[in-house]
């Protein structure tokens, strides 16, 4: 097949072709449209905590008010509307930022056999701990 052989061309191609960008498109139409396309597709609705016992809580990522990050204690503590998560463990720094950014789906306590396989600089989470607020 030649590359301008326009009758060889799959069907597939031709499709994906006649879904090119419209020539009347602002390049900032695209950029805009491809942003949010994106940031539909990689946030979390809600963040999932994995219990080592396969309990599993979620919270909601729009109650998430306040995130607080002491990494020479190894803690993150999350906070939900009145509710705290706080999570022990190391290298919890991109977790943090993955938190922030509303697109990690979950945190999951490691065993310890886990805990022992993993490197030096990898994540790990030792233990989360729920503290359910008072409602008025």
């Amino acid at each position: 097949m030649h590359g301008t052989d326009v009758k060889a061309r799959p069907r597939a191609v031709e499709k994906f072709l006649a879904q090119v960008a419209r020539p009347e498109e602002t390049h900032e139409e695209l950029d805009d449209a491809f942003q949010e396309a994106r940031a539909r597709s990689r946030e979390a609705l809600m963040l999932d905590l994995v219990l080592k016992d396969g309990t599993i809580d979620s919270f909601d990522y729009t109650s998430l008010r306040r995130v607080i990050y002491q990494p020479n204690e190894g803690v993150l503590k999350l906070r939900f509307g009145r509710d705290e998560v706080q999570v022990r463990g190391r290298n919890m720094k991109r977790l943090r930022e993955l938190i922030t950014e509303h697109r990690r789906r979950f945190i999951k306590e490691g065993t310890q056999a886990q805990m022992d396989l993993a490197s030096d600089d990898a994540e790990q989470i030792d233990a989360i701990e729920i503290t359910e607020g008072v409602e008025d």
